[in-house]
C-alpha cells in the first residue's frame, strides 16, 4: 500500500494541474490583496509590523478565496480516477497492485494535493512580499507582534488546507460516482453553493454546515477551535469513504 499511496502523491504533486492550482492561489491572493499592497507602497512611510503576514492572512480568507477554494481543491487529482478508468490505464494498472492500494493511493493523494495546494500557494505568495515589504515595516515592536500574526496565519491556512481536502475528496467521489471527469470540478463547486444557500436562507442557525463558516469561524464550535478541525476531518474521512464504496463498485463492472 505504501509504494501505491507514495506513486499517486508523487503523480498529483508533480503534475500540471497541481502547478494550474498554485497559479490559481497565487493569482486569488494577489487579487485580494492588491488594493491593499498598492496603497502601502503608495504610503512609504513605515508600515506596521509583520504587515506582509497580515495581508496574506487576509487574502487567504477573503470572499475572492473562499468562493474559489472548492474549485482550486479539485483541480490537482479530482479527476484522476474517472481519468484512469476512461483511458484503460486502470485495467493495466490493477495487474501490478490491489484495487484497495490503488484506491487508497488515489484518496489520500486526492485529499492530500488538494490541501496542499493552498499551503505552498501561500508560502510563495510569503515568499514574494516578504522581501517587498519588510524593508517598511516597522521593527520596535517586533517581539510582541510576530507571534500572534504567525499563531493567526497557521490556523487560518490549517483550516484552508483541512477545507481543501474535503472538497477535493468531493470532486473525486462525484466524479467516481457520475463516471464524468467534469464533474470532478464542477461538483464542489455546486455542494459548496447548496449548503451556502440551505444556510442562508432556510437554516441561519445552523453554522455547523455553513461553509464559509469553516474558513472564517465567527460562531462559537465545541470545544474550542478543536471542534471545528475535528468536524472537517469527519466531513474528509466520510467522503474517503463513500468514493471506496463507489470505486469500488465501479472497478467490478470492468
Amino acid at each position: 500500500m505504501k509504494k501505491a499511496v507514495r506513486s499517486a502523491i508523487k503523480q498529483a504533486v508533480f503534475g500540471k494541474d497541481f502547478l494550474i492550482g498554485l497559479i490559481a492561489v497565487f493569482t486569488v491572493v494577489l487579487a485580494s490583496s492588491f488594493s491593499d499592497a498598492l496603497e502601502a507602497l503608495r504610503t512609504g512611510g513605515p508600515l506596521e509590523n509583520g504587515f506582509h503576514l497580515q495581508l496574506i492572512a487576509g487574502a487567504l480568507v477573503s470572499d475572492a478565496m473562499v468562493f474559489a477554494l472548492p474549485v482550486i481543491a479539485a483541480l490537482p487529482f479530482a479527476a484522476s480516477f474517472v481519468s484512469d478508468l476512461k483511458s484503460g490505464f486502470l485495467t493495466y494498472y490493477l495487474h501490478r497492485t490491489s484495487r484497495r492500494d490503488y484506491l487508497a493511493g488515489r484518496c489520500v493523494a486526492c485529499g492530500l494535493s488538494g490541501g496542499l495546494v493552498f499551503v505552498l500557494g501561500t508560502l510563495v505568495c510569503c515568499l514574494i512580499s516578504a522581501p517587498v515589504f519588510i524593508p517598511m515595516e516597522d521593527t520596535v515592536s517586533k517581539a510582541a507582534a510576530a507571534p500572534a500574526l504567525y499563531t493567526g496565519l497557521l490556523k487560518s491556512l490549517a483550516l484552508v488546507f483541512l477545507s481543501g481536502v474535503f472538497w477535493s475528496l468531493c470532486g473525486l467521489t462525484f466524479a467516481a460516482a457520475t463516471g464524468s471527469k467534469y464533474m470532478a470540478y464542477a461538483s464542489p463547486f455546486i455542494l459548496y453553493y447548496v449548503l451556502i444557500i440551505l444556510h442562508e436562507r432556510y437554516f441561519k442557525k445552523l453554522y455547523v454546515l455553513y461553509p464559509k463558516e469553516w474558513i472564517r469561524p465567527s460562531s462559537p464550535w465545541m470545544p474550542g477551535d478543536i471542534g471545528l478541525f475535528l468536524l472537517l476531518l469527519g466531513l474528509a474521512a466520510a467522503a474517503g469513504a463513500v468514493f471506496f464504496m463507489t470505486a469500488q463498485r465501479r472497478i467490478s463492472q470492468l
